[in-house]
């Protein structure tokens, strides 16, 4: 059996769905499924449920899988030992990314596949999802971590990484910073602090008031997040920001409320689809689904939600 396999069958179990396993893996749904029914035919069982509508592995496929992720874990080390040991000059990878890193784990993706695999040189750049768009379009940068907004982009390829939920940020001794969720007209008597004009989480606030029938009365409008989160605590208003950043920087300082219903966005690995690929390129797209079996996570496959 060609021990690629393994691996192939590995990110299909934490992806969920053959669509986000092929994107991950550069192939096709159809190569890959070839794939998993030769494994399937050479060891005499079925692996997947095919009945269901995501991927669910059969008793089989479960006792399998942490062999498969050990198998396909250490044919990384190997191909990546092997590479360092040829001593090649470095092949440099640009890597764009909104500017919150940090709580979505990119920063420590990036590290984690360049202490990985020493032998390439990468580049991280931070901009907005706007302008990265274009510097992927221009090929300035390789791939880039951005949120999608839902729109049709065909001139990208988008491979989910993370998913977040946004949350309203209220004062500690605000009526509904006890509540386990409210909706948006709960807020409709109240100040907003905003994130700039344009942005995704600003656009976002305005779209849920308008269908909730009501303008937003907005009294501070910033760039930066620590700073609405510090005027919220100071009661000067209500913010809505994904759950995520607002964790990383509220430090118990606010009351961080889910909304009904749930509104999700996603931040997505952004490539463009006509460019030329390079190993670099290639190499990183294949270590993000390894890094997750090393560290024992699942890879979201979660669909954003408008509302």
């Amino acid at each position: 059996m060609d021990i690629s396999r393994f691996g192939e069958f590995a990110i299909l179990a934490q992806s969920r769905t053959f669509l986000d396993a092929a994107e991950l893996l550069f192939m096709s749904q159809s190569t890959l499924s070839k794939h998993i029914m030769a494994m399937e035919r050479e060891l005499g069982c079925n692996l997947i449920d095919r009945s269901q509508r995501h991927v669910t592995l059969t008793a089989q496929g479960e006792v399998l899988l942490p062999y498969a992720q050990k198998i396909a874990t250490l044919q990384h080390r190997y191909l990546a030992a092997i590479q360092i040991a040829a001593d090649e000059p470095l092949e440099r990878i640009t890597v764009g990314s909104i500017p919150i890193m940090a709580p979505y784990g990119i920063t420590d993706a990036v590290i984690d596949f360049q202490q990985a695999n020493p032998s390439y040189s990468v580049e991280l750049i931070e901009g907005e999802g706007s302008a990265l768009k274009q510097m992927l379009l221009r090929e300035d940068i390789d791939l880039a971590f951005i949120r999608d907004g839902g729109a049709i982009e065909p001139e990208f390829k988008k491979i989910p990484f993370t998913t977040d939920r946004l949350v309203a940020v209220i004062p500690l001794d605000h009526p509904l910073a006890k509540r386990n969720a409210i909706e948006i007209d709960d807020l409709i008597d109240e100040n907003f602090l905003m994130l700039p004009q344009g942005s995704f989480v600003s656009e976002l606030t305005l779209s849920l008031c308008r269908k909730a029938g009501f303008s937003p009365r907005v009294t501070f409008t910033g760039k930066r997040a620590e700073n609405i989160i510090s005027l919220v605590a100071r009661d000067a208003g209500v913010s809505l920001l994904m759950r995520k950043p607002a964790e990383s920087l509220a430090g118990g300082k606010v009351a961080l409320v889910p909304l009904e219903p749930a509104t999700t966005s996603e931040v997505r690995l952004y490539l463009k689809r006509s460019a030329a690929y390079s190993q670099a390129v290639v190499s990183f797209i294949g270590f993000l689904p390894y890094r997750q079996l090393l560290q024992g996570g699942r890879m979201t496959s979660e669909a954003p939600q408008s509302s």
